[in-house]
């Protein structure tokens, strides 16, 4: 009987050997790499919630039935958290929020599309074309709480002050 030779039979032992280290290093490099971009996207998504928004002010006119407030973002930010990325609330209620510059000739939080680190902005939001929310009932002896959230995480509140 006749068989493989020696000769040949090594020569096919070292390249099924080198296919075989071959295919595991790709192998093992794609799982690296999916593994690299999956950190890096929970760590920008970390990064995003860590951002501060600031409620310094948030005052109720009961004269003309607005609520007034300033916005402001932490100078410490990473990143500009998009003004997209924000919902408004009264006691739990979403608003809208109005173009007004905080009669100091400040940026409407609206006509900006993103808030800086440091950058701040002003609204008003118009309750009386929403008659659902109440703010600064006296007899109701409740805290009235102005919430903006945002998708990336922050959700900063503040006491709305009656006037």
């Amino acid at each position: 009987m006749k068989g493989i030779s020696p000769v040949i039979a090594t020569i096919l032992m070292v390249m099924i050997t080198v296919g075989l280290v071959a295919f595991s290093y790709s192998w093992f490099m794609g799982m690296g790499q999916t593994a690299q971009t999956s950190t890096e996207t929970q760590l920008a998504g970390m990064k995003k919630a860590a951002q501060v928004l600031l409620i310094p002010a948030a005052t109720y006119r009961s004269a003309d039935r607005c609520v007034y407030f300033e916005l402001t973002a932490a100078a410490t930010n990473e990143y500009a958290i998009p003004n997209n990325t924000l919902t408004y609330y009264i006691n739990d209620w979403p608003v809208s929020v109005d173009t007004w510059d905080g009669g100091v000739g400040g940026t409407s939080c609206i006509s900006k599309e993103s808030i800086g680190p440091g950058d701040r902005c002003y609204g008003m939001i118009n309750l009386s074309t929403n008659s659902k929310i109440t703010v600064c009932n006296v007899s109701a002896a409740k805290i009235d709480i102005f919430k903006v959230s945002s998708t990336w995480g922050t959700e900063p509140t503040r006491k709305i002050l009656c006037q």
